[in-house]
């Protein structure tokens, strides 16, 4: 049996993984954080609209997102935005399916997904698809 061995790198403030046995250590490790109201902006890198790209200031409280860039949150206006478990969701639903490219870092300290790149396929142009979070606060 073949043995892989995750080399992680700590890089500005976050930490480098690849596989879906660290994403759960790292969705571990939030969870137990307990951190349900918080704030951060999140820009969405895919080939999209700009008001879909942002940046977009959210705010999150009981893991719910209330307010999106001052503005009482709406689901089909916002479609784009995500909670950090719902990042979390994200990419675990994409890893399973084997993308042929992935970049996915870590808050080193709060161990929220800050950086996710996924490209399923190489034959398919623009369905790349990514997620930045910066402004991580708790409140």
């Amino acid at each position: 049996m073949m043995k892989w061995v995750f080399i992680s790198l700590l890089l500005l403030g976050c930490t480098k993984s690849s596989g879906l046995d660290e994403v759960d250590d790292y969705f571990k490790k939030w969870n137990k954080l307990g951190i349900t109201d918080y704030e951060f902006t999140l820009r969405v890198n895919c080939f999209c609209t700009s008001e879909t790209v942002g940046p977009h200031k959210i705010v999150v409280k009981k893991n719910s997102i209330v307010s999106v860039n001052g503005i009482p949150y709406d689901p089909n206006t916002h479609y784009s935005v995500k909670t950090i478990e719902q990042l979390f969701t994200y990419i675990q639903k994409t890893l399973a399916e084997k993308p042929v490219q992935k970049t996915l870092a870590f808050d080193a300290q709060y161990f929220f997904p800050n950086n996710i790149y996924f490209d399923i396929s190489e034959m398919i142009a623009d369905e790349e698809m990514g997620y930045i979070v910066t402004d991580f606060k708790p409140l």
